[in-house]
C-alpha cells in the first residue's frame, strides 16, 4: 500500500466516524411535532405555543402542538418516548413528568432514560400564603399559632400527589408544624376557596398570588425561591428566615426521544436558548410570573435527577400515595 493509499483509506475511515452530516443540515426536513400532556389552555400549552411560534420563525417549517393530556401527563409522554429518533417529535413537558410521577405512579412505562433532554425553558416560582384575616401576618406568627392548633389549619393543593402538595408538606415538615390538605381539581378551585375564605393557607403559583396579594385579597408571607421575585420584592424568601430546606419550583422543558442524533439535540438547545434569553420572552413570562431559565442539555439532565431524589424523599418519608 502506497503512502498516497494510506492517507485516503485514514481520510474515510475519519469520515464514517464522524456524525451523519446531512441530517443537522436539513433539520427539520418537515413539521416538529411539540406534544404538551396537558390539555389546551394552561399554563404549560400557552408557554409551549410561544416557543413553538419562535422555533416556526427560526426554522422556516411548522412548528404544531399536539396535546395530549391525561394520567398525569404519561399518555403523552409515552408517545414521545415510542416517537421516531430524528428530532420531529417533541416533549413539552411540566417537572411532574419526570420528578413525580416515577415516586407516585409505578405503573408507569417510561423512564427519563428513554428520553434525551434537550432544553429547560422556564422555572415556576411559588409564594406560600394565608387567607384574609387569618391570625398570623408572617412566618414565625404562623409557625407559633400552628403548633398552638396542631392539625387546624386547612393547607389548599392542586391535587394529592401534585407539585403543591408536596411543596405544602414540604413548608409544613420544616417549620414542623401539621396541616390538613385538602385536595382540589385544579389551582383555580384551590385559588378560590383561598379568596372566599374557606381554605387557610396554599403554596400558590406567583402568578396568582402576586396578584391577590397586592389586591389585598391574601397575604405572601414567604417565597420559595433562591432569591427574593422581582414581583413580589418585599416578600422574604424561606431562606433567608432561617429555613433553606424549603426551596421548591416547578418547570417547564423540553426533551426528545433517547437516540434522536447529539447535533439535532446541540441545534435544537441553541435555538431554544436564544428564545429564553431574549428579551420579549422573558417581559411575556414574567407577566405570567414564570422565570425564564436557560440550560444546556447535560445540565437539564442533571437538574431533573437531582429534583426527583430530593422529592421522591420526600414523598417517601411523607408517605404520600395517589389513590
Amino acid at each position: 500500500m502506497t503512502a498516497d493509499q494510506r492517507v485516503r483509506r485514514l481520510l474515510l475511515a475519519l469520515m464514517l466516524a464522524l456524525p451523519l452530516g446531512p441530517a443537522l443540515a436539513n433539520y427539520p426536513e418537515r413539521t416538529i411535532n411539540l406534544i404538551v400532556p396537558f390539555p389546551a389552555g394552561g399554563t404549560t400549552d400557552i408557554v409551549a405555543r410561544i416557543v413553538a411560534e419562535q422555533l416556526a420563525t427560526e426554522y422556516g417549517r411548522s412548528v404544531v402542538i399536539e396535546n395530549r393530556g391525561g394520567a398525569s401527563t404519561t399518555i403523552g409522554a409515552q408517545a414521545v418516548a415510542n416517537a421516531e429518533k430524528d428530532g420531529h417529535t417533541l416533549l413539552f413537558t411540566a417537572a411532574t413528568t419526570f420528578t413525580t410521577n416515577p415516586h407516585l405512579l409505578p405503573a408507569i412505562r417510561y423512564k427519563l432514560e428513554d428520553f434525551a433532554p434537550v432544553a429547560m425553558v422556564v422555572k415556576v416560582p411559588f409564594a406560600f400564603v394565608v387567607r384574609k384575616g387569618f391570625p398570623a401576618d408572617d412566618v414565625k406568627s404562623l409557625r407559633d399559632y400552628a403548633r398552638a392548633h396542631a392539625g387546624k389549619i386547612n393547607n389548599a393543593t392542586n391535587g394529592a400527589g401534585s407539585t403543591v402538595h408536596l411543596l405544602g408538606e414540604l413548608v409544613a415538615r420544616e417549620l414542623g408544624i401539621t396541616v390538613a390538605h385538602v385536595h382540589y381539581r385544579g389551582a383555580a378551585p384551590a385559588m378560590n376557596d383561598m379568596l372566599a375564605g374557606v381554605i387557610d393557607t396554599n403554596v400558590e403559583a406567583l402568578a396568582n398570588a402576586t396578584q391577590n396579594h397586592v389586591a389585598g385579597q391574601y397575604k405572601a408571607l414567604a417565597v420559595l425561591s433562591p432569591k427574593r421575585l422581582p414581583q413580589l420584592p418585599e416578600v422574604p424568601t424561606f431562606s433567608e428566615l432561617g429555613y433553606p430546606g424549603i426551596v421548591g419550583e416547578s418547570w417547564f422543558a423540553v426533551f426528545a426521544p433517547a437516540g434522536t442524533a447529539k447535533p439535532i439535540i446541540e441545534q435544537l438547545n441553541a435555538s431554544i436558548s436564544r428564545i429564553v434569553r431574549s428579551a420579549d420572552f422573558r417581559q411575556r413570562m414574567e407577566a405570567i410570573g414564570n422565570e425564564p431559565t436557560a440550560m444546556t442539555p447535560d445540565e437539564l439532565d442533571s437538574y431533573v435527577r437531582a429534583e426527583s431524589q430530593r422529592l421522591g424523599k420526600l414523598i417517601k418519608d411523607a408517605g404520600i400515595t395517589i389513590q
